[in-house]
């Protein structure tokens, strides 16, 4: 979308989605807009997969425990 929209006039409105309505705002405002959001989703991202990765650690460890109590009795791999 931010690619579309360097190829819009700096004098026209562009319409901007916020909640429910779409708002028709300045070309140079919707791209700060576009790219605080942007900048936003990817801190988020950022988190979660950090999230991801330790719970992934958890689980590893887990698995190292069931297997060295039960040892091939179990199938822990999917």
């Amino acid at each position: 979308m931010t690619s579309e929209l360097e190829l819009a006039d700096e004098d026209e409105l562009v319409p901007y989605k916020i909640g429910d309505c779409f708002l028709h705002l300045p070309l140079e405002q919707v791209q700060e807009l576009l790219e605080k959001s942007t900048e936003k989703i990817d801190e988020e991202i950022a988190e979660i997969e950090k999230r991801i990765d330790e719970n992934r650690q958890v689980l590893d460890g887990l698995k190292v425990e069931l297997y060295a109590k039960f040892g091939k009795a179990i199938n822990l791999d999917v």
